[in-house]
Formats: structure tokens, C-alpha cells, sequence
């Protein structure tokens, strides 16, 4: 199994996304636009760990005691590499600092390799990825859009030919 934590994003942000990202996707086929279905906030992929390593995942988030999330998305951005091309756009917000400390947090569980997060978090959506190594389009800002997340969630990401395929794995609610 592949292990990551996210933050599922309400149905009425994943459908306004969908909404703004249809005409790109015709407007810029040159990159690989996420599902909306697949989109999430992702706090920690953790890779194969193994199963006392889930559980010292799990008793962490089970731990929580945070309250409803409250987040807006308004902001477009990249990651690029080396090159300084954009190969991952994203979207970005204002969220909630017991965001930010759940990540941070979790990034204190070693991954499957047996390493640390010690990075500062950006939370972020993914919504493309560059499939050039040359030019890479300029997106349109998104549009306001606010949202309030109700629980965090562990994940398997399996990996297929046509891109890969999230189950659920335990859900944590917000209380």
C-alpha cells in the first residue's frame, strides 16, 4: 500500500473547480489536469509503511480535537524545477494554522524510507501537471471560492496505467 493523509475537499469546491478547470482543459491540453475526484488537500505521504507505522499515523489524527476547518481558495500557483518551468499547478488560500500544525506534525513520522518532513508546509491543491519541457501555459487566476473541511483522512494511492486510484482508508472527524 501506498499511505497518504489528506483533507477531502467539500463536494461544492470540487464542482466549482470543475467548473473553472473545463475550459482549460480544451484551452491547454498540453497538460495532465487532475481528476476533481481526486483532488485533495494532502497533509503527509508516508509511502509503504508498515503497520505500526499506520497506527502511530492513526493515533495521532485520532487525537485531534480541532473543530470544523474554515478555508478559501482564491490563488494560482507552480512549482518548477530545475529548468524553472512549471511542472505542477496548484491551487492556494487562506487555511487555518491547525492546518499547517497537523502537517508539521504528522511530517515528525518517519515515511517509508525512514524519513522526516522538516520542510515548511504549503498547503496547496493540485490541479495540473506539465507534460512539456518547454513552454508551460499562464492560467487564469481561479475563481473566490470558500469551504469548510470536516475531517482528515488516510488514504491508499494505487498506482494503475491510467493514473492512480485512491481508497479510503480510515476517516477522522473534526469535532
Amino acid at each position: 500500500m501506498r499511505i497518504f493523509v489528506a483533507l477531502e475537499l467539500p463536494e461544492h469546491i470540487i464542482k466549482e473547480i470543475a467548473g473553472w478547470q473545463k475550459p482549460l482543459i480544451s484551452l491547454y491540453p498540453s497538460l495532465k489536469w487532475v481528476k476533481p475526484e481526486h483532488m485533495h488537500l494532502t497533509l503527509r505521504f508516508f509511502g509503504g509503511i508498515k503497520r505500526s507505522r499506520m497506527l502511530e499515523v492513526e493515533k495521532l489524527l485520532s487525537s485531534r480535537q480541532m473543530g470544523l476547518l474554515e478555508f478559501t481558495l482564491d490563488k494560482l500557483g507552480t512549482f518548477c524545477g530545475k529548468d524553472q518551468l512549471p511542472f505542477v499547478y496548484w491551487l492556494g488560500g487562506s487555511f487555518p494554522s491547525a492546518v499547517s500544525h497537523m502537517a508539521e506534525e504528522l511530517g515528525g513520522i518517519p515515511d517509508d524510507r525512514g524519513r522526516i518532513n522538516s520542510k515548511k508546509y504549503l498547503p496547496h491543491i493540485t490541479i495540473a501537471r506539465s507534460r512539456l519541457s518547454s513552454k508551460s501555459p499562464q492560467l487564469p487566476e481561479p475563481p473566490f471560492m470558500r469551504g469548510v473541511f470536516h475531517e482528515a483522512v488516510m488514504f491508499n494511492s494505487r498506482l494503475t496505467p491510467a493514473g492512480p486510484e485512491y481508497s479510503r482508508l480510515k476517516r477522522f472527524e473534526f469535532h
